[in-house]
């Protein structure tokens, strides 16, 4: 899959990860955002199903699928829809949240995968990457 540069950026100070209008993660750095990437999809093209560095949610037989941030916040929402009228929502974001005076920024990102109506049929693929991108995690 060729990937453009229409990407979308999620973070908490913390960590940070971009994310295309397919709803698959292409970077993401650990521990920290100059950190050894554990997605880095967006340095090396892949069919869906093969290759490493990775995070995707894969609508079968999409056909649309549209991006958009809640007002004023680093969440994300992607709705993808199928030929069928079936349609999910995947919403992402890095939790960032004051507890006890504090500012926490967990070294985390969140997914949430929501069915809208239909029955859309999808498969969700985990292929870390570690050593930058040389083998697989």
């Amino acid at each position: 899959m060729k990937h453009s540069l229409d990407l979308a950026l999620i973070g908490n100070c913390q960590v940070g990860a971009l994310i295309d209008t397919q709803a698959e993660i292409v970077w993401y750095c650990l521990p920290r955002f100059d950190g050894d990437p554990v997605f880095c999809s967006l340095l090396q093209e892949h069919e869906p199903g093969e290759g490493i560095g990775y995070c995707g949610i894969e609508l079968v037989d999409q056909v649309a699928s549209e991006q958009h941030y809640l007002p004023n916040s680093a969440v994300l929402v992607t709705t993808m829809t199928d030929s069928r009228g079936g349609a999910v929502e995947v919403t992402d974001f890095a939790p960032r949240f004051r507890q006890y005076g504090r500012i926490f920024t967990p070294i985390m990102l969140v997914r949430q995968l929501r069915r809208l109506h239909g029955t859309p049929r999808v498969v969700v693929r985990v292929r870390p990457a570690r050593n930058y991108g040389a083998e697989r995690g």
